[in-house]
């Protein structure tokens, strides 16, 4: 069967696609190989491992950021009136809904099922990165639909500011001693602090706001008809790169005194701005990749616009989601580095070579579809 592919919008820029291809295959590597690895591997201190450290925490915050930037892109060049006649309105609570719903249901272990009719305090209640990213959807909608009359630049700040506003809340949270809010059933505390917030709010809505920020920003010089420029990317993304780290430690204990935390014992987050440079520059290079290279990206591009069943046939597989049989079970940490490293080799490869037939597939289930409702 020869793969067509599929038709991509005119006003989607080739690179946002290309990041979160970058992000998703960082994910998966990262994620088979901490699934896989033994441990006595993983020796504090080793350059190798700390490096792959450093690199698998990309991962999340680029994804995070990446899908304010897209989501904020497309939804910023609406034109419609009214908001809820916005099509970009509509599908994005559609998509958020969608988020949200199988974010819980590839927590459901069908093994454990007996578990969770007794109502036993099982993994399902956790709050975890889908349902993370679909808030983070629905209050991009949210501020959308107040600051849209205000223009592209007041949205862009308010992006900016909110995103600013989360970094400060967790660093808050990070010092406040049990759950929050206290009392409240865990479903309720997982998004805000508790035991299962593997993904809370605070911090990573506000990569998710900063990334918004970017995309609203690109949707403006877009419509004054200017090129992405390489520059601005590299600029803030080495001075954050460098200097966010001790940036964020100096705000962290700056609003700790002022809210009259004491000295001793505090937590300092440190991994946000820095981060945030981090992802700049790889969004600068993919610029420049997009626009100096010859070389087709297509096959890039195509991995960044299937993220999201990539991402949950991953869970499924390695994890077990589900249906409670997966790859974990099998080898975990079971294998030395070299082994580790091949599998996450071939584990991206299968997903990148799934990717480019997820389209072709999709879109011949259409016109079968569409051929079936004209008959």
């Amino acid at each position: 069967m020869q793969a067509t592919t599929a038709p991509v919008s005119a006003n989607r820029l080739r690179f946002i696609d290309m990041a979160r291809a970058v992000a998703i295959l960082l994910m998966l590597e990262g994620h088979f190989i901490d699934v896989t690895l033994a441990m006595k591997w993983r020796v504090p201190g080793n350059p190798l491992y700390e490096a792959w450290l450093h690199l698998r925490g990309m991962a999340a915050p680029m994804f995070f950021m990446v899908t304010g930037l897209i989501f904020a892109y497309l939804l910023s060049g609406a034109t419609e009136l009214g908001f809820l006649r916005v099509k970009r309105v509509r599908r994005g609570l559609l998509r958020a809904g969608e988020l949200m719903l199988w974010g819980y249901l590839l927590q459901v272990n069908l093994r454990q099922l007996p578990d969770i009719l007794r109502g036993h305090d099982v993994w399902f209640k956790s709050f975890h990165v889908l349902q993370c990213i679909a808030v983070g959807l629905f209050a991009l909608i949210v501020v959308f639909g107040i600051v849209r009359k205000a223009g592209p630049r007041a949205l862009a700040i308010a992006c900016l500011a909110l995103g600013f506003a989360d970094f400060l809340l967790a660093m808050l949270l990070a010092n406040h001693a049990g759950p929050l809010p206290a009392g409240a059933p865990a479903w309720l505390q997982n998004p805000i602090k508790a035991a299962g917030s593997t993904f809370p709010l605070a911090p990573w809505l506000g990569f998710t706001f900063y990334g918004a920020a970017i995309g609203v920003l690109l949707r403006w010089q877009g419509a004054g008809r200017r090129q992405v420029g390489v520059m601005p990317f590299l600029v803030i993304g080495v001075f954050l790169s460098v200097l966010g780290w001790p940036l964020d430690r100096f705000m962290g204990a700056g609003l700790l005194d002022v809210t009259g935390h004491p000295a001793s014992p505090r937590v300092l987050l440190d991994s946000f701005h820095g981060r945030i440079g981090e992802i700049l520059l790889v969004l600068g290079f993919l610029v420049w990749m997009e626009r100096r290279l010859e070389v087709s990206t297509e096959w890039l591009q195509t991995i960044g616009r299937n993220t999201f069943p990539i991402y949950v046939i991953h869970v499924i597989i390695l994890y077990g989601g589900f249906f409670g049989f997966g790859l974990n079970g099998w080898l975990h940490h079971s294998l030395n580095p070299w082994q580790a490293g091949l599998g996450a080799l071939v584990f991206c490869a299968f997903f990148g070579f799934c990717a480019q037939w997820m389209e072709p597939l999709a879109l011949r289930w259409r016109e079968w579809r569409g051929r079936g409702r004209a008959a």
